[in-house]
Order: C-alpha cells, then structure tokens, then sequence
C-alpha cells in the first residue's frame, strides 16, 4: 500500500495556508476608504463653502482685525459675526495659500453677501476703511475735540478723559497736564475704530515728530524749549493773517521778550476770556488770567492753538534786522510796524481816521412821502 508522503499516521492532515487576507486586515483598509472618501466629501464640501456667501444680499459692517491676531481667531470672529457660516474650511484653505500670515490689521467693511474668498481677498490685499479728517491751523483743543467727535465714532466722555490724563500726556513727551498747542493741525486718515488716545497720540506724535532736526537745533540756539516754542507760535499764528508778515510779527515778539516788554498780544487775552475770534473790550483786557499778557510779562503758561508749520518756523526764524516793536492791524489782514510808541499811536491814529465814514454834503432837505401816498406804477 502506498502512502501519501502528506499523510502520517497519528496525525491531522494540516491544510495549506489561505490567500486571502486576514479579517482584521480587510476591516482596516475598509475603514480608511471610508474615512477617505468621508474626508474627500468634507474637503469638496468646504471647497463649495468658499463660493457660498453666508447671507445673500446682507448689508456691509465694520470688522477690524487686531495686530498679531491670528487668522484663526479672525475666522472665528467672523463666524461669531455671522459674516461667514462655517469655521474650518477658510482657515484651512488660507493656510495651504500662505495668505493667512499676509492680512493686515485695521477695520474693513465686509459684509455675509459676500463668499469666503472675497472676504479673504479683501483682508490680504488691505483695503481698510480710513476716515479723512482735517484739523486746520490755530484751532484751540476744545475745537479740535468738537470736531473728532463729529467726524468719528468717539464719545465726548472718552476724548475728555484723554485729554485730562496728566500721566498719559507725559509719556507722550508733554511737560505740563494740557493738550494744547500738541495737537498738530493736518490732514489725517484714522481707522474709525481707532480710541480717543490713538487718535490724540497720532496728533501729538506728528507734532513732535515736526519738531526735530533743524528746528530742535535752532530751538535749543534760541534757549527755547519745544513748549516755548509751540507757545509763541500759537500766538503768532492768531495774530498773523498774511503768510508774508508771520516772521516780521515774530520779530516783534522776540524783541519785546528781549526788552522785557509786555507782549501784549490780543489773541492771548481772547484766549483767557473765551473770545477767539472776537473783538475784545476794555473788561477783557483786565480779565485776570496767567494769559493775559497785558498784565503778565514774558509767554503765557502754553499755547492758545494748534499752530501750522509756517509759523512754527516764523517763530524759529523772525525777520533779521528787524526793530519793530508794535504792529496794529488795519482791518485788512495786514499790519502797520513802529519802532517806537510815538510811532505806533500815529499809525493807531491813521488807522482809526480811515475808518470813519467821509463828511456827507448837505443835502436838499425834502418832506418824506407817506407810505400810503406812494402809488404803484402799472
């Protein structure tokens, strides 16, 4: 009897090993196709979720974007805002791109009517919403806070409060506990969610920032300190109205302050009287104040504006060789210079004598015509 060589007496018959795959393995594999096509159907979902717009036809808002904040919080932010409607999917699709370390911070009008990607493209490429506000030359603080609460989203209380803060004006570089004079007069671009002390340190910064380089050099010639400085410039900026006699009246000025001379300068009297602008009496000008000049000698405590460039440098640079002590003004924007007190009341005098009205001739007296006597002509 012949044996199979496979088979032993004694012993089970073992069967060959099977091709097919382990059990467990096959699960695996079926778990990670499903997992894959799950992933694929939420990537092309978000894919078609950067087309879509949260709320068609939705009206525009400010969003700002924080410096250093990142683009993650920044999508959830707009999520929370309901600007777009899911979170993930921009996130993602910003990181893969690189843009979401190229947006800027500022505010942006954004709005749910539009798609993910156009959201993005906006906050990348920078196209922030910036309020225009000019302040012109020789306004006074109060003027400028009346205006900056016109123009921008900010509460009296708060710009009140910034501009009472002694300490915060210090480390701004302010040596006494008062705006005025350091809010420079310009065009500016704010970001309408800017607070009052950014707004107010971005004025108080351009104008120290003018103040360097060869106007500090010239100022420290002159012994004058930035807030002398600024102090007489205000005054000449209110008394000058013609650009061409800004450094002959800061000639004036310098030689009264020379003399120890009053300066007896009106625009400081309006100041302490409230009535820039007005025509002063003869109670303003006792008015009892530190600015009124008619009565304290050498510069007031500080500036009584925002004084401009131009007559920043006038006071820098007044007229060489001038001598003048007095100007008065001749009702034109212009004014007349002595040298001498003599001098200034002859021209005080000539002044005055032009402004009354010529004699009248004498003319035939006729009785007046009642008003119902008069008769309309057809």
């Amino acid at each position: 009897m012949k044996l199979n060589a496979a088979w032993i007496p004694g012993r089970k018959r073992q069967r060959a090993p099977s091709r097919r795959r382990p059990l467990p393995f096959r699960k695996g594999v079926l778990r990670l196709l499903g997992t894959g096509a799950v992933l694929t159907l939420l990537i092309a979902g978000g894919g078609v979720s950067l087309h879509l717009p949260a709320r068609p036809g939705a009206a525009t808002e400010y969003f700002r974007v924080d410096a250093g904040q990142s683009f993650t919080a920044v999508e959830a932010s707009l999520a929370r805002g309901g600007i777009v409607s899911f979170r993930g999917p921009l996130s993602i699709w910003a990181r893969v791109t690189g843009k979401d370390r190229q947006i800027h911070p500022g505010t942006y009008e954004l709005s749910a009517a539009q798609t993910p990607l156009e959201i993005l493209h906006t906050l990348v490429s920078g196209d922030m919403i910036l309020k225009r506000l000019t302040i012109p030359e020789g306004f006074t603080q109060a003027q400028i806070l009346e205006r900056l609460q016109a123009e921008l989203p900010l509460s009296a209380n708060d710009l009140a409060a910034a501009a009472a803060d002694g300490q915060w004006m210090q480390s701004l570089g302010i040596p006494e506990p008062s705006l005025e004079g350091y809010l420079f007069p310009e065009t500016y671009l704010f970001d309408p969610s800017s607070s009052a002390r950014e707004v107010l340190g971005t004025m108080v910064r351009t104008c120290l920032a003018h103040l360097e380089g060869a106007r500090r050099s010239r100022a420290v010639e002159l012994g004058m300190s930035d807030h002398a400085l600024l102090t007489l410039a205000s005054i000449i900026e209110l008394e000058a109205a013609v650009d061409d006699e800004r450094a002959r009246i800061s000639a004036v000025y310098h030689n009264r302050l020379r003399q120890n001379l009053l300066l007896q300068a009106d625009p400081t009297v309006a100041y302490a009287a409230g009535r820039i602008g007005e025509r002063l009496t003869s109670q303003d000008l006792a008015v009892d104040s530190p600015f009124n000049t008619y009565q304290h000698a050498g510069l007031p405590p500080g500036p009584i504006c925002s004084p401009g460039l131009e007559s920043v440098d006038a006071a820098l640079w007044p007229l060489v060789g001038c001598a003048d002590l007095y100007f008065v003004a001749r009702g034109d924007g212009t004014h007349i210079f002595s040298r001498s007190l003599e001098q200034h009341n002859r021209a005080r005098a000539q002044i005055e004598a032009s402004k009354r009205p010529p004699p009248s001739s004498k003319a035939k007296a006729t009785k007046p015509r009642s008003r119902g006597a008069r008769r309309r002509r057809r």
